[in-house]
């Protein structure tokens, strides 16, 4: 046994897959956040990333709309579909904005169930035709106010407070913490737009027109490739010590390539250069080594990052 190699229980791994997903969502879209020009296409890059990696069948994001003439309207703001072959009427109509715009309205998500517990008999037909047996429901708000659609500025659209409903439709049975899973991956993606100033405060003037997203000044955003891994111990005083001490093996092989590149200095973009190993494999192994607490992250000025976001279970 190599004397430099750490044990972590043989499950530990297993029970941070589901995490990686959430942490490659997030490190995909902070690299590609400095191209988003509005927020409708973060949602839609969303709804396509999060649809993919759940395997979810279609997933929509529904919103509020207010006017200048005091009105409001439920808009669906981006949708993605797993199979092209789904007709837009079946997920875009009036059952279906209906009952976002309920949810809207009472700000509440919905567990997973049937859908025919929960639309009407011609619509659970129809989405059970497509194979769409299961739908649930996230809702989530933000201090923020919205920008209309870059479509819909003539029609009097003004900014309007962040309320969300992300619908949920499903091939088979989904776990019962589905939404909340997908609304802490759109909170945290929702902190990334403002940060671009892709939305803006509450107390903010409205938006006036599309310019005002693409002429805002972008502040610099740092992505998790800056961070800096530290080891949360020392590996030679333990041992030094007692060389049985904590004496545990890190069983993957990919993570324990990983934990030796980890010296306190380089940065994730340079240890993947390091391990030459796919994003997703370092992002698998920095999930876990974040979950068995064998590393933490830090900004390139020293600054502890929180990590919790990345290891809340999907």
């Amino acid at each position: 046994m190599d004397s430099n190699e750490y044990l972590l229980s043989p499950n530990a791994y297993q029970s941070t897959g589901a995490a990686n997903h959430q942490l490659v969502i997030i490190t995909q879209l902070l690299q590609i956040a400095a191209n988003l020009r509005h927020i409708d296409e973060m949602l839609l890059w969303l709804s396509h990333s999060i649809g993919q990696r759940l395997e979810l069948e279609a997933i929509q994001f529904w919103t509020n709309q207010n006017y200048i003439s005091g009105q409001s309207s439920v808009k669906l703001r981006a949708m993605a579909c797993r199979h092209s072959a789904i007709p837009l009427h079946v997920l875009c109509n009036e059952q279906i904005a209906e009952v976002a715009g309920n949810l809207l309205y009472d700000r509440r998500a919905v567990k997973p169930q049937p859908v025919v517990n929960a639309f009407p008999t011609s619509q659970s037909d129809m989405l059970a035709h497509y194979k769409l047996h299961y739908w649930t429901a996230a809702f989530l708000s933000h201090n923020s106010l919205l920008p209309p659609m870059s479509d819909d500025f003539s029609s009097g659209a003004v900014a309007t407070p962040l309320a969300m409903v992300i619908s949920l439709f499903t091939h088979q049975q989904p776990l019962m913490n589905l939404p909340a899973n997908v609304s802490r991956i759109v909170e945290y993606a929702l902190s990334i737009a403002k940060n671009r100033g892709l939305l803006t405060n509450m107390e903010a003037k409205p938006f006036s027109s599309p310019a005002n997203v693409a002429d805002r000044a972008q502040p610099k955003q740092l992505t998790l490739d800056d961070l800096i891994p530290r080891r949360t111990q020392n590996v030679s005083a333990v041992q030094a010590g007692n060389p049985f001490s904590s004496a545990v093996i890190i069983s993957d092989k990919r993570a324990r390539r990983v934990y030796f590149a980890v010296d306190g200095k380089r940065s994730i973009a340079e240890i993947l250069e390091v391990v030459l190993v796919e994003k997703e494999e370092l992002a698998s192994a920095l999930s876990f080594l974040l979950k068995q607490k064998l590393i933490s992250l830090y900004t390139p000025d020293g600054n502890a990052v929180e990590s919790s976001i990345f290891l809340n279970p999907l």
